[in-house]
């Protein structure tokens, strides 16, 4: 079964004392004990001494062919050359899809700011990545991420493919509702099987709303981590221990992500 990591971050939480360049050296460690076989690497839009950056993240996984990047920017503040820049990566192949950071940052995805980026996503055939739900233990930030927001954008943009990180936990029955209504956004399992996650939303709820999804739309699943942040064995774990078919489980599992994010496997990128 193909694995592929949709949800990760060069963070040194948990290796507080390594490089970005050991903290990537860690990942790939990770990735190679959970046969994982590639991973889409999100960066901070707000690159700090803790977590890595767009060009930090470019850079470091530069000669990794099991490594992705997603494109960001802080939007408050976006101007025209952020985009030119997105665009300029897009073109040349460097990442993969767009990461934006709404209840980190203070903006509601579907604001007219927005909408050159997602232009750019169409034009590129890229995916666009929104973090919801928990926003810096802050929960007035959530109404700025909360799935409904989210689904104004895939009104706008009906052929832009959407992916709402985290399964908007802790709004994991507005998200379910979301994702089966819209047919252009997807979901991220990133963080469900973490001790607090798990706390806070009920593990039977949380095997509720997948089964549902997977069910219905197995197709819409995405599997992620949010590494380093979460552990990988309990991501992996609560997908195969789901009451689905091998099938749809080997799509959550890596073809979904392969798909969205159009990742070449490593054959078809050496016969280019």
């Amino acid at each position: 079964m193909e694995i592929i990591d949709s949800h990760v971050h060069l963070s040194k939480y948990g290796h507080e004392s390594k490089s970005f360049a050991e903290v990537r050296d860690a990942l790939l460690q990770d990735m190679r004990s959970h046969d994982i076989a590639h991973a889409i690497i999100f960066p901070d839009s707000e690159p700090s001494d803790v977590v890595a950056g767009l060009d930090e993240c470019l850079r470091l996984a530069e000669g990794s062919p099991g490594l992705s990047v997603a494109g960001t920017v802080f939007v408050p503040t976006i101007q025209p050359g952020d985009v030119e820049k997105l665009r300029a990566l897009a073109s040349a192949g460097r990442i993969v899809g767009l990461k934006l950071y709404p209840g980190f940052e203070v903006f509601y995805p579907a604001e007219e700011r927005c909408h050159p980026l997602y232009q750019m996503c169409l034009e590129y055939s890229m995916p666009v990545v929104f973090h919801s739900g928990e926003s810096l233990h802050l929960p007035e930030r959530e109404r700025l991420n909360h799935p409904n927001e989210i689904a104004k954008v895939a009104r706008l943009f009906p052929e832009l493919q959407i992916v709402i990180a985290h399964f908007s936990q802790p709004h994991i029955f507005a998200c379910r509702d979301v994702v089966l209504a819209c047919p252009n956004i997807h979901v991220d399992i990133s963080g469900l099987a973490h001790p607090e996650v798990i706390e806070a939303c009920g593990q039977g709820q949380i095997r509720r709303v997948l089964r549902q999804v997977a069910s219905c739309r197995p197709d819409k699943l995405l599997f992620g981590t949010d590494w380093p942040l979460c552990d990988v064995k309990l991501h992996i774990d609560l997908v195969i221990s789901l009451p689905i078919p091998g099938a749809d489980k080997q799509s959550i599992m890596g073809g979904n992500a392969r798909r969205l994010f159009r990742l070449k496997r490593q054959d078809q990128a050496k016969a280019e």
